[in-house]
């Protein structure tokens, strides 16, 4: 499978919802059952949310039909640790991400369906693909989560996860030879690269994707388009 992901067609792509709306960036919505225990959802480069994943949909009390295709501002209108308005149209976050510049983890709260507010530390992951394409993963950890922050590093109850977590395009291609069934030293061989760079890079992916095994770092590729 190409490793440059336009988003898919809903058709075949498990999980999604069987229906699509018209975006102008052309962009197909989805749904997805992103392997976390905590809500997940990603937007593109207008801020516009292409993926919600069933945790969110219990979280925040939306539903993935509700959701996709909304403004993330107007939808959870993201407030800071002080309650000043945080999510807007001109996010920070988003253009520095976007930027390829380091997006850290950060605190907000966020509104629910039934009007309450939530607050979570968020990590994001940024995925970039060979042909432009973009997607901004934004993980909200509640607030009673255990988290320390390190250098270069969120710390949680589970793994780590990168602050710059830009998945590059060569990461996302050694995770989509990985998923053809190839060996580290196949895919070094074939990537003219050293074994020790294909493990680096495996183990970026790894840590970016919020997952412990390649498996799973597979399983989630494919769920999120990317392979």
């Amino acid at each position: 499978m190409s490793n440059d992901w336009p988003f898919m067609s809903i058709n075949l792509f498990l999980g999604f919802l069987p229906f699509a709306r018209h975006l102008a960036e052309s962009v197909t919505l989805r749904t997805t059952d992103y392997q976390t225990t905590n809500a997940a959802f990603a937007i593109n480069r207008s801020g516009v949310i292409v993926l919600w994943n069933s945790a969110a949909e219990k979280t925040f009390g939306f539903p993935a039909a509700t959701a996709l295709g909304q403004s993330c501002w107007k939808l959870l209108a993201g407030k800071d640790a002080y309650g000043n308005h945080y999510c807007s149209k001109h996010c920070s976050v988003r253009k520095m991400a976007f930027r390829h510049e380091p997006a850290n983890t950060f605190k907000a709260s966020y509104k629910t369906a039934s009007g309450k507010r939530k607050h979570f530390t968020i990590s994001s992951v940024t995925v970039f693909a060979n042909n432009g394409d973009e997607m901004l993963l934004h993980i909200c950890h509640p607030e009673n989560e255990k988290i320390d922050v390190g250098d270069n590093s969120l710390k949680t109850n589970g793994p780590t996860i990168s602050h710059n977590g830009s998945l590059t395009p060569r990461e996302i291609e050694t995770l989509a030879l990985l998923a053809e069934g190839m060996s580290t030293p196949e895919i070094a061989s074939l990537l003219d690269i050293s074994v020790s760079t294909v493990r680096n890079h495996l183990q970026h992916v790894l840590n970016k994707l919020h997952v412990h095994k390649r498996l799973d770092a597979v399983l989630l590729g494919k769920q999120l388009g990317l392979i």
